[in-house]
């Protein structure tokens, strides 16, 4: 066999081993390559879920904390304004009023909540409830009165004294539903006896709190 003969059946072996066994398309370089950057990608990953889950935390927590005071700041106002009750009573020995003349009970004994204003003779609800309510009045004979309770200018109840012999003194009693913002007062006509001597308290305004909802 020739040279040139020899040369052709190597070249043609070795085309033949390329064919059979091709060259592997990806090297051990190749595949560790390819694992650091699937690791780094899932380590940048971790970093940015942790990131995530600590401000999720921190906004959880300042929600908490919001909610905490929110409550606190609730409680406080429902533990002040559920208590409310007032006593009030008339000062002036003598008060002649005009028709329908707000009557004010200037001498305020219990005003837990501070409801009921001095200035004016108002209670004013805080809160949605069931109240009671009580005004008494005294007259002595020839200087006869009358008082009328009154919800948000309507009527609701009345009494009348100093139309017989002696000191007359009456009193009314009524339990009212009201929503916040709503008015209670007494306003009178004739004459109104106050307070004489230490204790003789002829006439008064109260009311209390049952129940709120």
């Amino acid at each position: 066999m020739n040279t040139m003969a020899y040369i052709v059946i190597l070249a043609a072996l070795s085309v033949q081993m390329l064919v059979a066994f091709p060259e592997p398309q990806c090297s051990n370089y190749d595949f560790q390559e390819k694992l650091l950057e699937k690791t780094v990608r899932m380590e940048l990953h971790i970093e940015l879920l942790e990131k995530e889950n600590k401000e999720l935390k921190n906004q959880q927590l300042l929600t908490q904390n919001n909610y905490n005071a929110d409550l606190a700041a609730l409680n406080a106002r429902l533990g002040a304004t559920n208590k409310i009750i007032f006593r009030a009573k008339l000062s002036k020995q003598s008060l002649p009023l005009t028709t329908q003349q707000i009557v004010v009970f200037d001498t305020v004994q219990d005003n837990v909540g501070n409801a009921y204003n001095a200035d004016s003779g108002v209670f004013t609800s805080q809160l949605n409830g069931t109240y009671v309510f009580q005004f008494a009045i005294g007259n002595p004979t020839g200087k006869p009165g009358a008082m009328f309770l009154k919800k948000n200018s309507e009527g609701i109840d009345y009494a009348i004294a100093g139309h017989t012999s002696g000191w007359n003194i009456a009193g009314k009693t009524a339990f009212l539903y009201l929503e916040a913002g709503d008015t209670v007062y007494v306003v009178g006509e004739g004459h109104v006896a106050g307070t004489y001597g230490t204790d003789r308290h002829h006439s008064s305004f109260s009311g209390v709190l049952m129940h709120a909802c």
